[in-house]
């Protein structure tokens, strides 16, 4: 597979080389006639990482709706979650495994997922809102 194009332009040749030319380097009349540059590339330039920001570790922020109709934010920052739930939507939370990180936060049976990470799944399928959690809980700390 390697560098070849798809496109079918080329008559399935590799690339050998390329050149990524950075905004500075562009006249953007000459390079890309009657095409105006997007907002974002005319930005400036973020600076390369010296290593000493501190990242952001990743995080699972649910958006719960109580069996009293008040609403509550989880935010998980490691796995396993320890919440069982039925497939429904919304999600509505069965069990939550003693001593799991979920118990730990306080989840409750009866909660319901209408949220995550800020994203309204209240109205979503149950595949769906599942998918999001099962991707964002995998890029959490497995202690």
């Amino acid at each position: 597979m390697g560098a070849a194009c798809c496109s079918g332009d080329d008559s399935g040749e590799k690339i050998m080389s390329s050149e990524v030319k950075g905004v500075d380097d562009c006249d953007t009349e000459q390079d890309f006639p009657g095409m105006a540059m997007p907002a974002a590339a005319l930005a400036p330039a973020m600076k390369a990482s010296d290593g000493n920001e501190s990242k952001t570790p990743p995080q699972l922020k649910v958006d719960f709706m109580l069996p009293d109709q008040t609403k509550k934010t989880v935010i998980f920052d490691r796995q396993p979650l320890g919440l069982d739930f039925n497939k429904t939507n919304p999600i509505l939370m069965k069990r939550v495994q003693p001593g799991s990180h979920g118990d730990e936060l306080g989840v409750k049976q009866g909660w319901q997922v209408i949220g995550v990470n800020g994203e309204d799944v209240s109205s979503k399928e149950f595949e769906y809102t599942y998918q999001i959690l099962r991707k964002i809980s995998t890029s959490l700390p497995n202690p």
